[in-house]
């Protein structure tokens, strides 16, 4: 699999094929594996006001391939890395 397929992956398909998840008040990054090494699926259900994932949308922000799973943000960290890089409108409207 590679980010195209990641990308329209939804929280229910993703979710059991997670090789570790990260989950704070924000969202979930779940990190799985695919082709070139490992891809962060981040579902930021949380700035949505919601207190967990609709298992139909697809991620939020997709990223990777990275070598190692300790090389992804947590959820807050990358939701603050995503504005302070000019990405303010960043949540998935094709949900």
């Amino acid at each position: 699999m590679n980010s195209e397929h990641f990308r329209r992956l939804p929280y229910a398909e993703a979710e059991p094929k997670a090789r570790k998840v990260l989950v704070d008040g924000y969202g979930e990054g779940l990190l799985l594996e695919g082709i070139g090494g490992y891809y962060g699926l981040y579902y930021l259900f949380g700035l949505l006001g919601l207190r967990e994932p609709v298992s139909s949308h697809p991620p939020d922000w997709v990223e990777g391939p990275k070598a190692s799973l300790m090389e992804f943000l947590e959820p807050y960290q990358m939701a603050h890395w995503l504005e302070a890089n000019g990405y303010h409108l960043f949540i998935n409207e094709s949900k």
